[in-house]
């Protein structure tokens, strides 16, 4: 028999974010969060996301009390404020190959997000569309990069057998940086500095504080036509900018200017996760050295934030941005970056990256289903 419960105890709370361990093995490509730091986020106590929005936690049991399977059930407030859509989230799935366990976890969401006035429910999202979304459909091989999720084959079926359906596609594109022309390096870089009215600078890492409410906006303002799109909140985008500070590389977090205003971000980093791995996401003395000594093998970087405000688009922006990164990662240590995620809808995105070979790589699904 299945039983569906809360989770409110510490005890439950550990339950629900170690789970994953039952489903993912250590030669699997899953790379596990931070510990530590999980049972901060998804504590409603620490967790910055619970000062804004809602969210209960549901742990799947067996009849002897063993975990089966995870779900959260999620109200986005900030989402509602934008959209007024009644759509709710659910987030966080883990589950044995088992489709009772998998409806019955599904079940709960829903009745959850129903009782608190939702009529919809999209998802994987972990919590929100500026964080871990999307399940992953193609390419199993291949680890997770920073940031982005991975999952075995068999939960797409648990989740549209329950009834889910397609709501949107993100794609992962990657580029081999050895493989783009230098006559097309040459033509970009032209392009990028014809208008002297931009200027491309980097970010102050030393006071990447007093660049947040830029990053903020920018940010924003930039995506907010896209599919979903929900200005990022402040203190979660100070929290992870914080967090990933220390891998921060100045010549890869730009900010464009025209005529002095901020106009366009363009961070790409180095993608961590081999080091998370190597250390089981355990940052103690001894995981730190196996971190430290991972980072060194790191080849891959992943482009997160690229973004250029609507009135300054076509004016050479984007080209100078990937002039200048391009011309800075060409021959060092990093061989690869992964741009991700993109909807597989944004078709002007996916045409700068066809200009630089960019293959398709990953691809997640985003679901809908109906209370």
């Amino acid at each position: 028999m299945i039983s569906i419960e809360t989770v409110d105890s510490p005890k439950e709370l550990s339950d629900f974010v170690r789970f994953p361990l039952r489903i993912y093995s250590n030669d699997c490509p899953w790379v596990p969060p931070i510990w530590k730091e999980e049972m901060k986020r998804l504590n409603p106590k620490y967790g910055p996301f619970f000062s804004h929005s809602d969210a209960q936690l549901f742990l799947a049991r067996d009849n002897d009390g063993n975990p089966l399977g995870r779900i959260a059930a999620i109200k986005f407030n900030d989402h509602l404020k934008t959209y007024k859509d009644k759509l709710g989230f659910f987030g966080f799935f883990e589950c044995i190959n088992d489709q009772a366990v998998a409806d019955q976890l599904i079940k709960k969401a829903k009745k959850w997000l129903n009782e608190n006035g939702l009529m919809k429910m999209r998802g994987p999202a972990s919590f929100t569309i500026n964080e871990q979304i999307g399940l992953l459909i193609e390419n199993f091989d291949e680890p997770p990069t920073l940031l982005t999720t991975w999952n075995p084959p068999y939960y797409q079926k648990l989740l549209e057998a329950a009834g889910l359906v397609k709501a949107e596609d993100l794609l992962a594109r990657e580029v081999v940086l050895s493989d783009i022309d230098p006559q097309y390096l040459s033509r970009i870089a032209r392009i990028g500095s014809r208008n002297k009215k931009i200027a491309i600078r980097k970010a102050n890492l030393e006071n990447i504080e007093n660049e947040i409410d830029i990053l903020v906006k920018v940010y924003g303002e930039a995506w907010n036509e896209n599919w979903g799109a929900v200005p990022i909140n402040r203190n979660e985008f100070t929290k992870l900018v914080l967090e990933l500070k220390p891998f921060l590389l100045p010549d890869c977090t730009l900010i464009a200017e025209f005529e002095g205003t901020p106009v366009g971000v363009f961070i790409v980093i180095p993608d961590i996760n081999i080091a998370i791995k190597a250390c089981n996401g355990n940052l103690g003395p001894i995981g730190l050295i196996r971190f430290m000594l991972a980072k060194r093998r790191v080849d891959l970087m992943r482009g997160v934030v690229a973004g250029v405000l609507k009135p300054y688009r076509n004016k050479g922006i984007e080209s100078a941005f990937y002039s200048s990164v391009l011309n800075t990662l060409i021959g060092s240590q990093y061989k690869r970056i992964e741009f991700s995620w993109m909807l597989e809808s944004n078709f002007r995105v996916h045409r700068v990256l066809d200009s630089i070979k960019a293959q398709t790589t990953k691809r997640w699904r985003v679901y809908d289903i109906d209370l």
